[in-house]
């Protein structure tokens, strides 16, 4: 889900409603050297990330944001490792490192702290955007 479903992050993640992979691999294992998302974000619309490291072995990956944040944020760096609990469950450690300037970028930092919390569950939020996207693609079919 997390290292070979990189681009298939809008499967769970409640802002991403499309990603797209990139770039030939740099890392053995990986799927792509990059992916722009297709976000669900007031105020911005995609986001293009790169893969900075990644180790299949050890279930770790850390990606940038290259494009798309908003203009306070100055770095957004996330490092996600895979965990083995027991045999049949595992946790995700994700670590995310933002850095942002100004007003705004002190205003924001809460309110982005807790956007990025994930359960591992599709929240509510999450189902009814998916069942927005799935009307508004049988509209226009």
């Amino acid at each position: 889900m997390v290292g070979p479903g990189f681009v298939e992050v809008y499967k769970w993640s409640s802002n991403v409603d499309h990603a797209e992979g990139s770039g030939s691999p740099e890392f053995e294992g990986a799927v792509c050297s990059e992916r722009v998302c297709n976000v669900n974000v007031k105020g911005f619309d995609k986001i293009s990330e790169e893969l900075t490291k990644y180790n299949e072995s050890n279930m770790n990956l850390v990606y940038a944001v290259k494009e798309g944040m908003p203009g306070f944020v100055t770095k957004a760096v996330k490092d996600w490792t895979v965990v083995a609990v027991d045999d049949t469950h595992s946790k995700l450690i994700m670590k995310a490192e933002f850095e942002s300037k100004g007003l705004m970028g002190k205003m924001m930092n809460g309110m982005m702290r807790k956007k990025m919390a994930e359960t591992g569950e599709m929240s509510q939020e999450k189902a009814e955007r998916v069942a927005q996207l799935e009307k508004k693609m049988k509209k226009a079919a």
